[in-house]
């Protein structure tokens, strides 16, 4: 058996019991799961940078800090302004390693915000879905795996318009569209199956249902060509090789964390409307 298809059973096996558990299980994994992605992209971002090994163990700690204060924020135990604290927090701590570190530049400044700030509200997010319940994030990886999968099936027997030639010379426009297609086609017959009627503050009779699946099909593709042009732009094919054949933490959750922030997020701004 392929490595590849081994590790994808052997992910199955772990996450999904995983996330039907839910709780403090599943915000240990995920906390895990965004401190080792901090190490992945501070290890990428080392190629073109001279920071000392002491800044990974700072992105490290702080991301462990947003992301539970975070995942508690949304499961009303804090108030919203610990999670303000631990950002000015971060973007302190950012502004002195830029003054008292020699070695640490402006680029690294930016780079720094980065890898503790993306992957850490990306798994925080998938938390917060989880934390409503766990149709919903199921309904969230029906999409992005429904996305990535005929994407790729679509892409490799009938693609050919390239889409992003620069970022991912594979990937094609008729295989984004069959991904989004097939997408829809899938959580829509979730969504019924499910009787889901709303994510959050979105109701979800037909139409916000077909908009919202789109949106999110499109912003997993969207992740997914954000971690493959940062794998370009550093020269290297995967960001570890943690998951034999499927590469690393960002490798396997670029398309999800995205899409988790912008489920939320829209889920926050029409509770606002």
């Amino acid at each position: 058996m392929k490595p590849r298809v081994t590790t994808a059973i052997f992910l199955v096996i772990f996450f999904v019991p995983v996330f039907v558990i839910g709780g403090w299980v599943l915000d240990i994994v995920l906390g895990l799961l965004g401190i080792i992605a901090v190490y992945e992209l501070f290890k990428m971002f080392k190629i073109k940078s001279n920071s000392p090994r002491v800044i990974m163990i700072v992105e490290m700690l702080l991301s462990a800090v947003m992301f539970f204060l975070i995942s508690y924020h949304y499961k009303n135990l804090l108030d919203l302004e610990w999670v303000f604290y631990a950002l000015i927090t971060v973007i302190t701590v950012g502004a002195l390693l830029l003054v008292v570190k020699d070695k640490f530049e402006t680029d690294d400044f930016g780079r720094f915000l980065m890898v503790i700030l993306y992957p850490v509200i990306g798994f925080s997010a998938l938390s917060a879905l989880r934390y409503m319940s766990l149709e919903i994030i199921g309904f969230l990886f029906i999409i992005t795996t429904m996305t990535d999968m005929f994407a790729y099936y679509v892409g490799i027997n009938f693609g050919r318009h390239r889409l992003a030639v620069k970022i991912s010379p594979k990937k094609s426009i008729e295989g984004a569209v069959g991904g989004v297609f097939f997408a829809i086609l899938f959580a829509v017959g979730y969504i019924y199956l499910f009787d889901l009627e709303a994510i959050g503050n979105i109701n979800l009779n037909i139409w916000n249902s077909i908009i919202l699946i789109f949106t999110i099909s499109v912003f997993g593709q969207v992740g997914d060509l954000v971690a493959s042009k940062m794998k370009r732009g550093y020269g290297i094919k995967d960001f570890s090789n943690l998951f034999p054949g499927h590469g690393g933490v960002m490798d396997r959750f670029d398309s999800a964390i995205l899409a988790a922030i912008i489920l939320v997020l829209i889920s926050e701004v029409v509770g606002l409307l």
